[in-house]
């Protein structure tokens, strides 16, 4: 019993990525993206994270794009631990972003919970 307790605290504790962007020069933005299933028919919570993402695109410079294409270094990234969600950009310093992405995040916490329902 205490091994199933253990195994169900590190499955909770576990985090995982939820919502991925990075540079994909095929596509006709530029980025590309990867979801989990569930987000990934919420038209409008993919239209938030694509304006989040162009405006992190739009503020670095294209070396470090370059860099980031070639090194598969993601724009950011959304994840989970079961208990929260957080979001994690390339370059804090230059942008002033926090309020969007914690907008965002409700957004991916109530498509959740409603999906949940």
């Amino acid at each position: 019993m205490e091994k199933n307790q253990e195994r169900h605290e590190s499955l909770e504790n576990q985090e995982s990525v939820i919502m991925s962007f990075f540079y994909d020069q095929e596509s006709p933005s530029g980025v590309g993206f990867e979801t989990i299933e569930l987000l990934s028919q919420r038209e409008d919570t993919l239209c938030l994270a694509m304006d989040l993402a162009t405006k992190i695109s739009d503020s670095l410079p294209e070396e470090a794009k370059e860099i980031m294409a070639e090194e598969g270094i993601p724009i950011y990234r959304i994840f989970t631990d079961r208990k929260g969600f957080w979001g994690e950009w390339c370059d804090t310093e230059a942008l002033s972003v926090e309020q969007e992405m914690n907008r965002l995040l409700e957004k991916i916490a109530s498509d959740l919970e409603q999906a949940a329902h």
